[in-house]
């Protein structure tokens, strides 16, 4: 199985004929087939900025991992992050070189700035409701 997969960065007007010219070799092929192509057009968003990732690691983390108790046991920010990333975190399919595609959990260093406040929206709401976290500005 072949996977199609191809993205476009719409900096220049060619890119624009690249695109349609890509969608006329490939669209009526896979509709045939009844595989359908998906179009998506977003705008690119720019990855988290250090002001997001000094905020969740030095307010967030932090104060989790001093106040926060499951079983008895504290954690440390490693392990809250990692817990957060899997509960919280974007998903992601990839593609392996045999053509299987996987899902995984998009590293939080490359979501973009909605993406990230998003995730400490989440992060924070959970710690407060379900852990008892008080945050302090």
């Amino acid at each position: 199985m072949t996977v199609l997969y191809r993205e476009f960065l719409m900096r220049a007007p060619t890119v624009g004929q690249n695109l349609v010219a890509f969608l006329k070799a490939n669209a009526g092929s896979y509709a045939e087939r009844g595989e359908p192509l998906r179009v998506i057009v977003t705008a690119e968003e720019k990855q988290r900025n250090a002001q997001q990732n000094h905020f969740y690691w030095g307010g967030i983390l932090k104060q989790v991992a001093e106040q926060a108790w499951v079983d008895g046991r504290q954690f440390d920010k490693d392990a809250w992050h990692e817990y957060f990333a899997r509960k919280f975190g974007v998903l992601d399919e990839l593609v392996l070189p045999g053509g299987e595609i996987v899902t995984r959990r998009k590293s939080t260093a490359q979501m973009s700035i909605g993406e990230f406040a998003e995730y400490i929206t989440q992060v924070q709401s959970y710690a407060g409701t379900e852990l008892g976290v008080e945050f302090q500005a």
